[in-house]
């Protein structure tokens, strides 16, 4: 089997996870004067793509920039078929390059996650996610969930939410 050969042979979720890998790697050396926003984080969110369940979550930014953050997910369907509710506890570094857009600063997530009762992804994961930041009160994010392949099933879950920090 030729190197390129091997190269094709990679899944599609483990080239993003290595492009986002990347992303924090280079959001990291343009923000080591950043510092983080520490304090509580409140978010409403829907997944989407595979599934459309609702989420809330409730965080802790630590003045590092590590956040822990648990995270509840109401039963829906999924491309998989039924999924009852799913609780999630993740531990994330978030990196604020200076980077804006739309009137909002950019910040970049990479984490480890445990996902309990998840029909699209297994109980160990990673969590991606890339957001925008008004005011140091108000956030979107983009999220992601998914073993990069580790687990059978490996769809992944997607969502996008709306946080607020205090």
């Amino acid at each position: 089997m030729t190197l390129l050969d091997r190269l094709r042979a990679i899944k599609p979720t483990a080239w993003a996870v290595l492009a986002f890998i990347v992303a924090i790697i280079l959001g990291i050396l343009s923000a080591i004067e950043a510092h983080a926003e520490q304090g509580f984080r409140v978010a409403l969110g829907r997944t989407v793509v595979n599934s459309s369940a609702t989420f809330g979550e409730f965080g802790y930014e630590f003045p590092s920039g590590w956040e822990l953050t648990g995270t509840a997910m109401g039963a829906t369907d999924t491309k998989r078929g039924q999924q009852g509710e799913v609780q999630a506890l993740s531990f994330s570094r978030l990196v604020r390059p200076d980077w804006h857009l739309a009137g909002a600063n950019v910040y970049l997530r990479l984490g480890v996650a445990y996902v309990d009762g998840a029909e699209l992804i297994g109980d160990t994961n990673f969590r991606l996610g890339i957001g925008l930041e008004w005011q140091r009160a108000l956030q979107i994010e983009y999220v992601h969930w998914s073993s990069a392949g580790i687990h059978q099933p490996n769809t992944g879950i997607d969502g996008v939410q709306l946080r607020f920090i205090y």
